[in-house]
Formats: C-alpha cells, structure tokens, sequence
C-alpha cells in the first residue's frame, strides 16, 4: 500500500507531491475529516463515529486485519528504537 498526500481542487484529487504508481492503476481514496483538537477525552462513541473502526474490512489485500495489525505495530516499534537507539 502507498499513502500519497493529495488536495482536492473541487474537481480532482491532486498529488502534493510527485508519484511514481503506473498510469490507470486502481486505487481507493479514503478521505480524513478535519477534526477539531482534543484533550484525549474521547468516548467509546468518538471512536466509532471516527470511521477508523472498520476500516479495513474491504481491503483484500492484507489477509487476517489482526496479524496485519501486530505487523505494523511492530515495524513502528523497530523503527522507534531504530531512531533512539545511538548503537
């Protein structure tokens, strides 16, 4: 998967940035609301209503969400002591 950041121009959806993906390539957008800063507060209902719930129950290309899950967060805990570690 490739996460491009892009503008919407009333129109399109606009690269910020260059692309190297093939011409035609399928692809999903999915859109992040603008949401307003929080105390870290939220409730059960904030994270439902989020639209993180769920988001990856249409994708076919990641196997079991769960596994896919422990395999990101795995990768951010590598690269974390990547970057701390001064070894």
């Amino acid at each position: 998967m490739t996460a491009i950041r892009v503008h919407f121009d009333g129109t399109s959806f606009i690269p910020d940035e260059p692309v190297n993906i093939p011409l035609d390539q399928p692809a999903v957008v999915y859109v992040e609301d603008a949401a307003p800063a929080h105390d870290g507060k939220g409730t059960f209902a904030d994270l439902l209503s989020s639209g993180l719930v769920g988001i990856w129950k249409d994708r076919t290309d990641i196997g079991d969400s769960l596994e896919f899950a422990r395999k990101l967060r795995k990768q951010a805990e590598t690269r974390h002591h990547e970057i701390h570690d001064p070894s």
